[in-house]
This record gives structure tokens, C-alpha cells and sequence, in this order.
């Protein structure tokens, strides 16, 4: 039981939980913070606790359909890594003999019965999400997401930067799928705008800047998909032995490991770039400026420098987590939203 969790990965998994609840709480829910925050400082002599709140101020989407949402992504993620090391058995030998799992101590059997459950669980979930919230053109997203991963573990993973943009477009839908249900929902129940009451008997009509909530969900899922390029390049400039002896065609391999490394890098500093102009011209308050520099700027910049040496293939997985930090902790920021002023 023990390996045949680890073959699903967990901390995998509990980082897409995370970030959907982030999204939904962090991003959505801070954002109607802040719009609190600021009606606070215009009416003066009010605590938070002095306001009288409409009952549904928040998130529209019922919460039990949330969570079998992120069940259903987890599910499918789970299923995912399943195939992808049951395709990968003969290269993972090579790379990481000792981290061989399928074949082993689970049998090839059981991985691939599990994979089936597990994926079909999650539509399963997925689908009944999407029709009870109305939106049931999103059940389109997890038969996207069970295909696409079972096309890069047979496929896509062997050929020349397909696979790493599959890899990249899946982990952006991770945050985008919450705004996808989170905020046509909202604005579904906003024929009549929330009413913000005062002691004093004043009123205030509050309407969420839905484009605004847009952006943001998009900025994440941007900065994880660039990311992702980036992460999934490590990852390939790590396994090369195994996968060359495959006969894969990943970019280490069909273009060297110098214009990998020079790629990689490049993307980093673009990520870089993009972070450093949010902080200048958007997000100027001192909450971004810190957190961004220190926590997300600073592990992208030890990326990158551990990239540049990286020589041997334990030096290119050290490069890669640190860049999974980078993106642990851009998703983190989430939870300072509801502060900046």
C-alpha cells in the first residue's frame, strides 16, 4: 500500500488541492475582502466585525460540489502519474533504478486497473459537478485531462516539445478550472448586487469587478504553465540517459544539453521579467514587494543559478525543486491578497 501511494505521488496531489482551494478562498474570496477593506476606509470609524453582511457574500459554488471538484482533479492527477510510470518502467530503470515501482512491488496489472478507477472516478465526479452547477460544458475538462495524460505517457512524452506543452496546459487548467466554475456562477447570482449594511442604517451595493477576478485567476495559471515549461526542462535535462537509451526525442537530446540549459534560463528571466513588471506598475503595495522578491523571485534566481551548473543528474533534480518551491510559494501569495491595500 505503502509504494502503490507513492506511485500516485501525494505531494503532487496535495499541492492541486491546495491551489484550487487558494483560488477559490485566496484569489475569489480575498478579492471581496479587499472591496470590504475598502469600503472600511471610506465610511471611517467601522470594524469589520461592525458590518452587517448578506448571508451568501462569497463564493457561489455549493461547497460539497467544490470539493468533489478538487476529489475529481486529485482523482484524475492520481490516475495520471499511475500510467505515466507504468509507460515509463524501462526508463526509470536507467534514471532512477531504485525508485522503480511498477513491475515490483506493484504489480503492471494493478497500475493499470487502478489507473482506469481512479480516471474514471474523477469524470464521474467531474461530469456530475458540472451538470449540478448548470455548467455542464465543463465536464469537457476532465475527459480533456484523462486524455491528454494518457497521450503524453503513450506518446507525447517521446516527441519533441509536445509533451512538456501538454504537461504545462494541464497545470495551468488546475486554477483556471476554479474560475471557469467560481465566476460565471457568481455573476449568475448578481441580478441583485450584494448590500453591505452599517450600524448607522447606511447601504452600500457591493459588485465584484468580475474582469479584474478574471485576471488574476489568469495570472496564476499563466505563471503556472511557464513554469511548468521550465520545470518539465529540468526534468528532461535530468532523465537524458534514460530517455536517449528509449529513444525519446526531448529537447536535451535532439537540440544538447547547452541549448536546453540556454532555454531553461531564458524562461526563467522571462518569468522574471513578468514578475518584476507586475511589481512595478500593477501590484505596488510593500505586502507584493516582499513577498514576490524573497519568496518567488528569490528561489527563480537559485533555479536558475543551479541550472547553469547543474553537471550530473542530481544537480538538475536539485534545480527542479527548487523551482517546485518557486511555484509552491507563488500560489502561497494567495493568501496574503485579502491584505493589500
Amino acid at each position: 500500500m505503502k509504494d502503490f501511494l507513492r506511485l500516485t505521488r501525494p505531494a503532487n496531489l496535495s499541492i492541486i488541492a491546495a491551489t484550487m482551494v487558494l483560488m477559490r478562498y485566496g484569489v475569489i474570496g480575498g478579492n471581496l475582502e479587499r472591496g470590504l477593506h475598502q469600503l472600511i476606509a471610506e465610511v471611517g470609524d467601522v470594524q469589520r466585525t461592525d458590518l452587517i453582511l448578506p448571508p451568501d457574500l462569497g463564493p457561489q459554488m455549493p461547497l460539497v460540489h467544490f470539493i468533489l471538484l478538487v476529489l475529481s482533479t486529485v482523482l484524475i492527477a492520481a490516475g495520471g502519474n499511475i500510467i505515466n510510470d507504468y509507460f515509463d518502467t524501462r526508463i526509470d530503470r536507467i534514471n532512477k533504478p531504485s525508485g522503480v515501482i511498477v513491475g515490483r512491488t506493484v504489480k503492471r496489472r494493478v497500475a493499470m486497473t487502478s489507473h482506469a478507477v481512479l480516471s474514471g472516478l474523477g469524470f464521474v465526479l467531474g461530469a456530475f459537478v458540472a451538470w449540478r452547477s448548470g455548467l455542464f460544458k465543463w465536464a469537457a475538462i476532465p475527459a480533456f485531462a484523462i486524455g491528454a495524460l494518457w497521450v503524453y505517457s503513450t506518446t507525447f512524452k517521446r516527441q519533441l516539445i509536445m509533451g512538456n506543452g501538454l504537461v504545462a496546459v494541464l497545470t495551468a487548467l488546475v486554477p483556471l478550472t476554479v474560475g471557469l466554475y467560481e465566476l460565471p456562477l457568481m455573476q449568475r447570482s448578481f441580478a441583485e448586487p450584494w448590500i453591505v449594511g452599517l450600524p448607522n442604517g447606511d447601504r452600500y451595493e457591493m459588485v465584484p469587478v468580475f474582469r479584474e477576478l478574471w485576471y488574476w485567476i489568469l495570472g496564476f495559471s499563466g505563471f503556472a504553465f511557464l513554469s511548468t515549461l521550465v520545470r518539465e526542462l529540468q526534468k528532461d535535462m535530468a532523465d537524458v540517459k534514460g530517455d536517449e537509451a528509449e529513444g525519446c526525442r526531448t529537447i536535451p537530446i535532439a537540440w544538447g544539453m547547452k541549448s536546453a540549459r540556454a532555454l531553461t534560463l531564458s524562461y526563467i528571466g522571462g518569468i522574471i521579467l513578468l514578475l518584476l513588471f507586475l511589481r512595478w506598475r500593477i501590484l505596488t503595495d510593500p505586502i507584493t514587494y516582499w513577498y514576490m522578491g524573497i519568496a518567488v523571485i528569490g528561489p527563480l534566481l537559485l533555479s536558475a543559478g543551479f541550472t547553469y551548473q547543474a553537471q550530473s543528474r542530481s544537480e538538475h533534480v536539485r534545480a527542479g525543486t527548487i523551482m517546485k518551491v518557486a511555484m509552491v510559494m507563488a500560489v502561497g501569495y494567495a493568501l496574503l491578497i485579502r491584505y493589500i491595500p
